[in-house]
């Protein structure tokens, strides 16, 4: 085995179920694990380290754990309650911290949660950075034995600040680089009950929208509970009940959107990534007319950047791979179907806001009929199945299922695509099948999954 292999960290940052998986102790040593690693080029000076927290109820008792490991090291905590991992991200950026800590699973259940790194600058960390991370959590004894400095004590030892105006310093920055007026739009919106629930309708208020807000309870503790960006029917359902122009919805620590229209098509990544780029290519902003997106884009998505000269980059599933994909192709347009999309000029990782923000200047510049976006791409049809087993890892090493996939892919005649891949963050392996007709995708994706089960 590649000793590289992470064993904590997945595809974005520590996960597993809160107190059970993700307990206070580890909690505990990832602080102190991150701030050795962030405070090491503090150059003398208390170092700075921002916390934010999506609604989960158990967000409070990580974030105090993770506090303590980082006072302990002597570092300065400042406490910014409640924000969306892109704000933490830009006001790591902002307010010059050595880091940045998000404690959030994203849109996973509300019993999960997880722990997310920024370096200065508010970046995400390298998987080798997240590896020495890792290796002092898992070996911290022995760690602390080789630490030749003495612990801080007395007055060497972090302070704990509370930033309460951490929601409207995000906003501020945010507004600037937007002076449209959106003239009474109708726009229905979905918080799940998460990071964006005071922030997404306070800003498109100030833009002139008439707003209707949904799942905003973020005192509930039921983030994700059957509503946000991973339930697009509850978005549909809501836009078509409130007779709204358009609508958008959000994962629980709101680095993910999806949008709607007034006839229930909902606007995946895809959709939105392709309006913006075809405008973005329009107004020559568009940096070597490029894009980047993963290998679960829809076909239709890559024959509309063809027909408009826009070249298409594809990684693997993951907007940490497709930022390394841009940074390489030097793009500064980049995302995934599931609506984590990157404007590389406003940040290095997905930010529902902005990119709702964008998408809805985009069409008030356009003057662009709202219900005529979802055919900016044909859509190939796709269907996506989330199994859940007990050794992802040695199924998707299983020859068998690699020749199956094999012989799937070539019924498909080059129309098409079929994805097997295990979940980074769930015991889970998702199979996605997209076919020129919803029968064969349906008759491909049936015998995956019957073989898979046979596998377990």
């Amino acid at each position: 085995m590649n000793e590289n292999i992470r064993k904590l960290f997945g595809t974005d940052g520590i996960r597993g179920i809160a107190n059970e998986e993700l307990t206070p102790e580890l909690a505990l040593k990832t602080g102190k694990a991150a701030a050795r690693f962030l405070i090491k080029d503090s150059e003398g000076r208390k170092a700075k380290i921002l916390i934010g927290k999506d609604s989960r109820p158990s967000g409070d008792f990580l974030e105090a754990s993770i506090a303590a490991g980082i006072l302990s090291s002597g570092a300065d905590v400042y406490m910014a309650g409640i924000l969306s991992t892109p704000a933490i991200a830009m006001l790591t950026k902002m307010l010059e911290m050595d880091g940045g800590i998000v404690i959030s699973a994203s849109h996973n259940p509300l019993e999960d949660n997880g722990i997310k790194i920024f370096k200065k600058g508010g970046e995400k960390l390298s998987d080798e950075q997240e590896k020495l991370i890792e290796d002092f959590i898992l070996d911290s004894d022995t760690a602390d034995k080789n630490i030749t400095k003495s612990v801080p004590i007395g007055l060497e030892v972090g302070r704990i600040k509370n930033l309460n105006n951490s929601i409207n310093i995000y906003i501020k920055h945010i507004i600037k680089n937007f002076s449209f007026n959106l003239n009474k739009l109708k726009v229905a919106v979905d918080c799940a009950n998460g990071a964006m629930s005071i922030i997404v309708p306070k800003v498109l208020k100030m833009s002139g929208a008439d707003v209707i807000s949904y799942n905003t309870d973020f005192e509930s503790g039921l983030i994700n509970n059957n509503c946000g960006s991973t339930h697009p029917e509850v978005l549909k359902n809501i836009v078509l009940q409130s007779r709204a122009d358009i609508g958008f919805s959000y994962d629980g620590d709101g680095d993910r959107v999806i949008g709607c229209d007034s006839k229930g098509r909902i606007f995946d990544g895809d959709v939105i990534m392709a309006f913006c780029a075809i405008n973005m290519k329009n107004e020559n902003i568009l940096k070597n007319n490029s894009v980047v997106t993963t290998i679960m884009a829809n076909y239709g998505f890559e024959k509309a950047m063809q027909e408009n000269n826009i070249k298409v980059y594809k990684t693997n599933v993951g907007d940490r791979y497709v930022l390394e994909k841009m940074i390489e192709t030097d793009s500064v347009l980049g995302g995934e179907q599931s609506g984590h999309i990157i404007f590389k000029n406003f940040s290095h990782i997905g930010d529902g806001l902005v990119s709702t923000l964008i998408f809805l200047e985009y069409i008030n510049k356009t003057q662009i009929k709202i219900n005529e976006i979802y055919d900016i791409i044909e859509h190939y049809p796709q269907l996506l199945k989330n199994l859940k087993v007990k050794n992802k890892n040695e199924i998707m090493q299983s020859n068998k299922l690699k020749q199956k996939i094999s012989e799937a892919q070539n019924k498909l005649e080059g129309e098409g695509k079929v994805v097997v891949r295990s979940s980074g963050t769930e015991p889970l392996i998702r199979i996605m099948v997209e076919a020129k007709t919803l029968e064969l995708a349906t008759e491909i994706q049936e015998e995956i999954c019957n073989f898979i089960y046979e596998l377990k």
